[in-house]
């Protein structure tokens, strides 16, 4: 398994984005498809934002510009309803590219999901958004992309299986209809959100703790019912997760360390 945040900085981070991209076109396109012209203005608006914020990074910093917003675009336009106000986008799209990366020096030097960060900023800015809900081709289309980024070591096994595990038994899910209606809806965020390799733990132990935390932090934003998590859920326990990942990475390595001085003295 390669290193997520040495892959994503420097000269990998292109190659990173371009398999994230790779990944996201399948559900991209459904989305495309199921929302027609609306929703090809989503993603429009949502490239020419991020690209242009990469743009003027790479100009203010002198280096090379590199479109890793990309994925963050694409990300973005699979939530969003087609009817968002396109200002709106706008606003919140600056303040995630900006605050959830760029500040911290780009793409593999944060620790927070770019998009993670701006479909929080949309909701709490505007309450009555509703982000769209998954559907059963949405959810088939990412099987491929999971695919592709599970074998390229862009988001890591223990990750989804600690957080399906924790978020099945906090639902009470034991019917195999209960459990398709969780999967088709968490299947999208779990992949490009949850597990965006930017914002997970890096270590092996860190990684299902933090799938652990994310799948507990979703169904406490779903008021502690046993139902399919709203969307919305989803996005806040990435987010929150996501500020934790670095010290569960960090008492992981403490404890390893504490268990080599007591049996090395």
């Amino acid at each position: 398994m390669m290193a997520w945040a040495h892959v994503l900085r420097g000269r990998g981070a292109g190659g990173a984005v371009m398999v994230q991209a790779l990944a996201l076109m399948p559900p991209l396109a459904v989305t495309l498809w199921l929302g027609g012209g609306p929703a090809v203005l989503v993603l429009g608006v949502a490239l020419a934002v991020v690209l242009g914020w990469d743009l003027v990074f790479a100009l203010v910093r002198q280096r090379p510009f590199v479109p890793l917003g990309v994925t963050t675009a694409a990300i973005v336009a699979l939530f969003v309803p087609p009817d968002m106000p396109i200002w709106h986008l706008v606003v919140a799209l600056t303040l995630g590219t900006v605050i959830g990366e760029w500040v911290f020096g780009g793409r593999g030097f944060g620790f927070l999901s770019p998009a993670a960060v701006t479909l929080a900023f949309a909701l709490v800015s505007l309450p009555d958004l509703s982000l769209v809900v998954p559907g059963p081709a949405l959810a088939l289309a990412c099987l491929p992309g999971a695919a592709l980024l599970l074998v390229m070591g862009l988001i890591s096994l223990p990750v989804v299986l600690a957080f399906s595990a924790v978020l099945a038994l906090a639902l009470q899910v034991t019917t195999l209809a209960g459990g398709t209606a969780v999967l088709i809806i968490c299947a999208a965020p779990l992949i490009f959100v949850i597990c965006e390799p930017t914002a997970a733990a890096v270590t092996n132990a860190g990684r299902i703790l933090y799938g652990a935390l994310a799948g507990y932090l979703t169904w406490v934003f779903s008021g502690f019912g046993t139902q399919p998590p709203p969307l919305e859920a989803l996005v806040f326990a990435a987010l929150l997760a996501s500020l934790f990942a670095p010290m569960l990475d960090h008492l992981v390595v403490s404890a390893h360390l504490w268990r080599r001085r007591q049996r090395h003295g």
